[in-house]
Order: C-alpha cells, then structure tokens, then sequence
C-alpha cells in the first residue's frame, strides 16, 4: 500500500469529554474537583491549547483518584518548561498531597546519551528552575534539580505515590524512574510514560517494554500527540474491602443527599438521576447498600425522608421494606400520611464489616405520562428519597 502521507486536518473532529464539557455544571454539582478552565489557562499559559488529549486524560485521572481515595503524592520526571507541572500542582493542592518536580532544569545530561540514544545532543536547555517555580507555584510542591537517579536520595525515603508523570525521552532515565517508582505506586496509582508511541524516541518505548515484560500490569496507549501509555498498578484485595465499599461508609447521625454525591455509592440498582431535591426510585425495586463508617457502633437505626407519588385514582401506596434480603417492615404511603422520615432499626452485627443492604418494594410504579399524558415522564416512578440518616439506636 502506498504512502499516502497524513490525512487532511478536516477529516479529524475531536470534543471534550462530556463530563468536562456539557455536564460540568452536573459534574461541579455533584463534588467534582477539576477546575476545567484553571487548569486549561494554566497548562496553556494564556496560548493556544494543544494536545488537548494530554491534558483531558490527567484530568480525568485525577478525578479517578479522588474518586478512588487513593492515597499518595504526585510526582513528574522530566518537568522542563512546566507545562504539565502547572496541571500536576494544581491538582496536588486539591487532594492535599505534595507535588515532586525532577528534572535538571537545564535539559539532557549528556551521561544518558547511550544505546538506542547513542548521538542525541543537548536539548530541552532553554529553560531554568526559576522560571519553572514562577509558572508552578510554590504552595504544595517541592522541586529537586539535578541528574536521575542520583536525586531520588532527596526524595521521602517511605514516599508513596498515586500518580507519577516520567516524560524525560531517553531510556536510561525511563528505566531508572520506572525502576525508583514502580515499587513505590499506591495500589491503583497511575504511571504515565510520556513518548513511548512517538516514534520520535526509540528509548521510550524501549525502556517501557523493557521493564513492563515481565510485570503483572499491561500498558494502556493513550491518543495524545506522542504516544504516551499509562499503567495503573496492580491492586490486591484488601481486608477493609474494595475502595466502593469504602466510598459505601456513611457517616453517623448526619444527613445525606442524592443531591450532591453524598450517596452516590450506596445507591444500588433501580434509582433515577439525582435532582436537586433528592432522586426518584424507579421500577419496583429501590436498593441501598451502605455500612457505617464507625464499625465499632451498637445497634443502629436508618432514618430514610421518603414519599410516594399519589393520584386520586391511586391514593394510597404499599411498600415493603427488606434488610439483607429479609423483610423488616411495611410501609404505608396514603394522602395523609406521605412525606415525612420513616425509621427502620437494623438488625445488630459484628463489627459491621460486611455492608447493609436495604430494598424498598413499593406494590407498584406510577408513570406520570399516563395521568398526564403532557407531561412526557414516562419513567416508572416509585418510593423518591429526599435524605438518608444512620443514627445510634
């Protein structure tokens, strides 16, 4: 097949991820973190934006992060004008970790110019470690200049690391950073190798399938203009359980909303989309699953503000409720008796380890578009829950 050469420009369209773009004012709703535009100007420093893709993936990295809870610092080899540092250090700061800036803020040390880097020159000079601070900021980061792996002594002897940015081209010092940092990723941390699909730095690539042969992760290929690949480390089951199972710890005697992700996952299946005052069941089968976040707590009471959709054909609402599977109790819902908080006392268990799961079984769903056919709902409406509260029995 011959060489056609690079496609024209107008075959390409591209769009930002809908998170960050027609849901963002959801996404910030519900406890988002990324603050799109800042970190955009920021990694553009007042230019045009390029290699969009770069920036939306870390983005959505740390997102995944905070998501996740993962622990750890985040860390960048190879930092040079500071481009991605600013999107680094900014994040950093909203996650509370420190942000670890490695380069020699005076471009390639001709000591790694061997092997398939054999010839390379100096580049990457034009730059300084003050001009770098004055992009990046100080607050939350912490810069370390001079020759890799020599620096590494000035990292935390016990640091440990959800995300960790190497895009210093060459392989000597992609091997000595995978080599330094690999051990030291959080489970789940994020490892992002910069130009391993570029085809402009054979000892990117090199060093990646190198050091990764005998891993039990894989590489991901990222669409960014040169080829970076990302690996997330291996996460072993963990007595505390998974990180859902985490995030499903619900904190004692306060209340919680839909509304704003604060149950976003105890929500099982049959819920709508969050509103503004809560979230619709839908169907006839409503389910939570949560655990305390204080194991050690006696016996518990769940305060659930619930009400059920009335009409005059259909005054009055049955529904029964199931702890684990068991029935608990049975709920009336009638013109006057509908909205209010309904407490359901949940049976005692050791330690509360294991999560609690609660269904809510109204007899039957309402479809608004049949009282109304205007209405154009034609979601099966069920038990709507406005808050959530464990308390102390």
């Amino acid at each position: 097949m011959p060489d056609q050469g690079p496609a024209p420009a107008w075959r390409y369209g591209s769009s930002l991820p809908q998170r960050l773009s027609r849901n963002y004012a959801r996404y910030r709703e519900r406890g988002g973190r990324i603050d799109l535009y800042g970190d955009a100007d920021a990694y553009a420093e007042n230019g045009r934006l390029q290699d969009c893709e770069r920036l939306m993936f870390l983005l959505l990295a740390f997102d995944q992060i905070h998501k996740e809870g993962l622990p750890g610092d985040v860390a960048e080899l190879g930092v040079y004008k500071g481009q991605t540092a600013t999107v680094l250090a900014r994040n950093a700061r909203r996650l509370g970790r420190t942000c670890w800036l490695l380069d020699t803020f005076a471009g390639f040390d001709a000591k790694d110019f061997t092997g398939a880097d054999a010839g390379r020159g100096t580049q990457f000079a034009d730059t300084s470690l003050a001009a770098v601070r004055a992009r990046v900021g100080e607050e939350n980061t912490r810069y370390i200049q001079g020759f890799f792996p020599d620096t590494a002594a000035q990292l935390p002897p016990d640091g440990r690391y959800c995300l960790v940015h190497i895009d210093c081209d060459l392989y000597a010092p992609i091997l000595s950073a995978l080599e330094y940092f690999y051990p030291r990723m959080v489970p789940g941390g994020f490892l992002i190798v910069h130009d391993y699909g570029s085809m402009e730095w054979d000892g990117a690539e090199k060093a990646v399938d190198v050091f990764f042969a005998d891993k039990p992760e894989c590489i991901v290929p990222l669409p960014d203009s040169a080829g970076s690949v990302v690996i997330r480390r291996w996460r072993p089951p963990t007595p505390d359980g998974s990180w859902l199972r985490q995030k499903q710890a619900l904190a004692l005697d306060q209340w919680h909303t839909p509304a704003h992700n604060q149950i976003a996952a105890a929500l099982g299946e049959g819920w709508s989309r969050p509103e503004a005052w809560g979230i619709w069941g839908v169907d006839t089968a409503h389910t939570l699953t949560f655990a305390p976040a204080d194991a050690a707590s006696p016996d518990l009471v769940l305060e659930l503000d619930v009400h059920a959709p009335l009409v005059s054909s259909r005054p009055e609402l049955r529904a029964s409720v199931s702890v684990d599977g068991a029935v608990a109790a049975e709920w009336l819902f009638s013109e006057g008796q509908n909205r209010g908080v309904r407490a359901l006392p949940l049976p005692r268990q050791t330690g509360w380890r294991q999560p609690i799961s609660v269904t809510l079984r109204p007899e039957t769903a309402l479809v608004p578009q049949t009282v109304n056919p205007a209405s154009g709902d034609t979601r099966p409406l069920g038990i709507a829950l406005h808050r959530l509260r464990l308390r102390r029995a």
